[in-house]
């Protein structure tokens, strides 16, 4: 998928080398995000199970500027009973950070969720405090659907988990009015 500042790709072993494992040990990085001090190993095989079972796609973000790898997208775990899939992005580089690219990057990867992979409805899940993701996601076109309270601690401190959805909309009408209680 080729978008104006960045390209998805499919994620392969060759990527998983120092610099980004190197990702995974940033703080700044990982402050959000449940993966850290990856193992080479285990970055591979975490590749490997989702190509083996196709329950999950890895794609590789990349700078269309610099040919640059900058970042990872997860499409997965993904449904094909109910058409509903997942989404996680992670911009490890932070020399990339603040322009646009993660937008971009879930606009592309919604977009291929949709028109190659038959699905239905989105949903990604956003740690209290982390703006940056939060903004990227409504940017794309997301929408914030329900907050889970408390359903995560940062630092011993419990933080709400933040949902996002994007409907499909070929395959389904979408009410925009308030979901009733």
């Amino acid at each position: 998928m080729q978008g104006a500042k960045v390209c998805l790709r499919e994620l392969t072993v060759d990527d998983i080398n120092d610099g980004y494992l190197s990702w995974f040990k940033d703080e700044l990085v990982t402050e959000y995000l449940e993966a850290r001090n990856l193992s080479h190993y285990d970055a591979v095989n975490h590749l490997l199970v989702g190509q083996e079972t196709g329950s999950y796609i890895m794609l590789a973000v990349v700078d269309t500027a610099t040919d640059v790898h900058i970042g990872n997208v997860k499409l997965g775990p993904i449904s094909t009973r109910h058409a509903t899939s997942e989404l996680s992005i992670v911009i490890g580089h932070r020399d990339y950070w603040g322009k646009g690219l993660a937008t971009e990057a879930i606009g592309l990867a919604t977009r291929l969720a949709f028109d190659e992979l038959g699905v239905r409805k989105m949903s990604a899940g956003v740690i209290e405090g982390n703006s940056g993701s939060l903004k990227a996601f409504e940017r794309a076109g997301w929408f914030v659907e329900a907050r889970l309270r408390g359903q995560y601690l940062l630092n011993g401190t419990a933080r709400d988990r933040i949902v996002l959805a994007c409907f499909n909309p070929k395959l389904i009408e979408i009410d925009e009015a308030e979901p009733s209680a």
